[in-house]
């Protein structure tokens, strides 16, 4: 099966007008709302995130785009999620349309970059920290745990030796200060859904910013991480 990478906005309107998502269709038609330069992929984010919460996700990507189900596709489906989180949390910014095409390459080269990252410490949370474990229970766990009522998912949400919740927030590149907004409210998140006054917060960027250093000095249970990759070749003939 050939990969799209973009489904048939046309076909995704029908889609939902035919699910009883009228107003949701129209609304999503006709937004002036824009990420970057331009406005399609923004649109085709905000249909995944509405048929994901509708839990209509499978019958959409059987129906308007059969490419959402292979492994490509579901990279592709996080993508669009994690760009209206981004849009949401006005991380938007402005690009010629010569760049587009380049910009939302590398956006989903750094998101691909990210997830990789993302599954290697859930398999190996101790070269975090020693005894800390994924989060599990009730059938869910902490890989993208989803903040219930909204469309948030924490990166890697973690329990410690002393059974405290530990929210694992990872940036492939720099770590601004911005993102203490965020990780603020995933921590408060956690404290309530959970009902516990300690919720640790571990930020891991390539870099950690001045700015970010600052913004979280007097925060208490936040820590910072930087990390670093190596290569190792053996040599086979």
């Amino acid at each position: 099966m050939e990969y799209n990478k973009n489904f048939s906005l046309f076909d995704a309107y029908d889609f939902l007008k035919a699910n009883g998502l009228e107003q949701e269709c129209e609304e999503i038609k006709n937004s002036s709302d824009k990420y970057k330069s331009y406005s399609s992929t923004l649109r085709r984010a905000k249909i995944i995130t509405l048929v994901r919460d509708k839990k209509l996700l499978d019958d959409f990507c059987a129906t308007v785009w059969t490419s959402g189900l292979t492994d490509k596709g579901k990279s592709r489906i996080k993508f669009f999620e994690n760009l209206v989180i981004r849009f949401n949390s006005d991380q938007e910014g402005t690009i010629s349309e010569d760049e587009e095409e380049d910009e939302i390459a590398k956006e989903e080269s750094e998101f691909a970059y990210e997830k990789d990252l993302q599954k290697y410490l859930v398999r190996n949370l101790s070269v975090i920290e020693k005894g800390l474990k994924l989060y599990q229970a009730d059938g869910v766990d902490g890989e993208e745990f989803y903040v219930a009522g909204t469309s948030r998912r924490i990166d890697i949400l973690a329990v410690d030796k002393d059974n405290n919740y530990v929210v694992i927030e990872l940036k492939v590149s720099r770590g601004y200060e911005k993102v203490v907004g965020q990780t603020l409210f995933y921590q408060s998140s956690i404290k309530t859904i959970f009902k516990q006054e300690k919720v640790r917060v571990i930020i891991i960027a390539r870099e950690i910013t001045s700015e970010l250093k600052t913004a979280t000095l007097f925060l208490p249970d936040f820590e910072l991480f930087e990390y670093q990759l190596s290569l190792t070749l053996n040599k086979i003939k």
